[in-house]
């Protein structure tokens, strides 16, 4: 199903208008055309097996346009394409249907009109905004939602979605610059942009396969509710950034609301003989986060730390039977270095995350249900990746590795990418998971990839 709703008028629009212009001085027009192939095995036997192959098509193109030294606009997008099969046919994690999909959709990546001045500027429109210093895995950068599966195929910098949003910055003396942000309009992280119903990237609720026909199997019943474009809806916060010394620091407050859905799970009552029906109901709860993060250099090393503190949130809970939201908070903590050898460039990250639950939940006498131990814990995730550059930096491989030494989860990625001409890469990697806890890593345990993508820039 073509899906072509939200900014798909407006950025065609401005694209025109912008292109029209770019043999002018002050404009310009660049581009992309991309095709992977992608395989997810799944070899796993246990129910819910979802071996999948696709093919992804991309069209990207940015235009920008710049109306004397101080008003600019910028029009750039992509038309997203997937035509997918999963075998054998007629899988239940596919939906119960025909093994094959497609869908397309068209979206921006930035979408606005800029006014610049000396000491001062102003964006309106659909953008992306990056807050904080890790890599991949940022605490603090919760202004844009991501789309998880660009963010473990293509990472964090090809997964954020443009939101609407008003920014302005003020720059201030000795380098300070103080930064303001309002987002009108909720939009959700997705599992996957095209096709996320029957995705493999889904980590939605579903009910186990059952073979026993519809007179028999359960009914799953989803609802799912969104904040509304509203005064009280509104997401909005605030930075400052500048430098201490060698040491550029920064500081955010931002509040908004979840981008993935918390879900609760409950049997719904029936009154008659038959097949037990479920009802799953998505929210996205209001939550509050206070950050901040340093960087420096130190000889041939880059250092940074990150800390984002989010004092009213809600934890997901998936025990047997206890699908819900809990009110609790979360602190986590991140630090990273990194440097560059020759053709060697090496990193690593170290993030804490301790969440507990509010005080009120844990003194409750009657729970309809027991907690999931996995809710109130304390993770450590271990990043590192690697490169080496060959052939006058034309072909460059990297290994990535994340691990969760609690959840025993791993995710090791190996990527190869070999530039053909100036304008033509072609690019193959493999990404394999495992894990048996609750965390990002351990959902996605079965979602083993390997793919290829001829790129073409223009």
């Amino acid at each position: 199903m073509t899906n072509v709703r939200g900014f798909a008028a407006p950025l065609l629009g401005l694209a025109l208008l912008c292109a029209a212009g770019a043999a002018q001085a002050q404009s310009s027009f660049q581009g992309s055309a991309s095709v992977m192939t992608d395989v997810l095995p799944d070899v796993s036997e246990a129910a819910g097996q979802q071996r999948v192959g696709e093919l992804r098509t991309r069209v990207f193109a940015d235009a920008r346009h710049a109306f004397g030294d101080h008003l600019q606009v910028r029009a750039a997008g992509f038309v997203d394409g997937l035509v997918g099969a999963c075998w054998p046919a007629r899988q239940p994690a596919c939906g119960g249907r025909d093994a094959s999909g497609r869908g397309a959709v068209v979206r921006p990546t930035d979408l606005y009109v800029e006014w610049r001045g000396a000491h001062a500027e102003l964006r309106a429109g659909a953008s992306r905004v990056v807050w904080g210093r890790l890599d991949e895995f940022q605490p603090g950068d919760v202004v844009n939602p991501l789309d998880l599966s660009r963010f473990l195929l293509e990472g964090r910098s090809e997964a954020r979605l443009a939101s609407a949003m008003v920014r302005g910055r003020v720059f201030l003396p000795r380098g300070w610059t103080l930064e303001g942000v309002a987002v009108p309009w909720f939009r959700r992280g997705q599992f996957d942009l095209v096709g996320e119903d029957d995705s493999p990237f889904n980590l939605g609720p579903r009910l186990s396969a059952c073979a026993g026909g519809p007179r028999v199997c359960p009914t799953l019943v989803t609802h799912a509710s969104s904040p509304r474009a509203g005064r009280n809806d509104w997401q909005g916060g605030g930075r400052v950034t500048g430098s201490l010394g060698r040491v550029d620091v920064g500081a955010s407050l931002y509040r908004g609301f979840e981008a993935f859905p918390i879900y609760s799970l409950a049997q719904a009552p029936t009154f008659a003989p038959g097949p037990p029906v479920f009802v799953v109901n998505s929210t996205h709860p209001r939550f509050t986060m206070v950050a901040g993060d340093a960087e420096t250099v130190r000889g041939p090393w880059g250092l940074r730390g990150e800390v984002a503190w989010f004092p009213r949130s809600t934890l997901q809970s998936l025990g047997a039977g206890a699908t819900v939201g809990l009110p609790g908070n979360t602190l986590a903590v991140g630090v990273g270095a990194d440097r560059k050898t020759g053709n060697y460039r090496v990193a690593a990250n170290l993030v804490v995350t301790r969440k507990r639950l509010d005080a009120d939940v844990l003194n409750r006498a009657l729970l309809a249900a027991p907690i999931d131990p996995a809710v109130a814990s304390t993770d450590v995730l271990l990043v590192g990746w690697a490169e080496r550059s060959f052939a006058r930096e034309t072909r460059t491989v990297r290994l990535l590795a994340a691990h969760d030494p609690q959840a025993g989860s791993l995710f090791l990625r190996v990527i190869g990418s070999w530039s053909l001409r100036d304008d033509v890469a072609v690019e193959a990697s493999g990404g394999w998971l495992s894990g048996h806890g609750q965390d990002l890593l351990s959902q996605l345990s079965r979602r083993d990839f390997v793919y290829a993508r001829l790129k073409v820039h223009f």
